[in-house]
């Protein structure tokens, strides 16, 4: 993403969320792209993959924040 650098990369959607959460607390923006590393294409799913790790999200923030992200996410 242009401007943007990513801070996570995770399957777990509540990982996602919490990450999130506490960085707009610090009024830090995030953005999140979504993909599936299985791409289903038309069909809903493939057999054997639990739905809840199909999904990758990355969040990503403003370049300039990223430093001050990295710095309270280790907290």
């Amino acid at each position: 993403m242009l401007f943007k650098r990513e801070i996570l990369i995770s399957r777990d959607l509540n990982h996602v969320n919490r990450t999130r959460d506490i960085l707009g607390e610090h009024n830090i923006e995030t953005t999140v792209s979504t993909g599936s590393k299985t791409n289903p294409g038309r069909y809903h799913g493939i057999p054997y993959i639990d739905a809840s790790t199909a999904y990758e999200h990355r969040v990503y923030v403003k370049r300039k924040d990223y430093d001050r992200a990295k710095e309270i996410l280790r907290k």
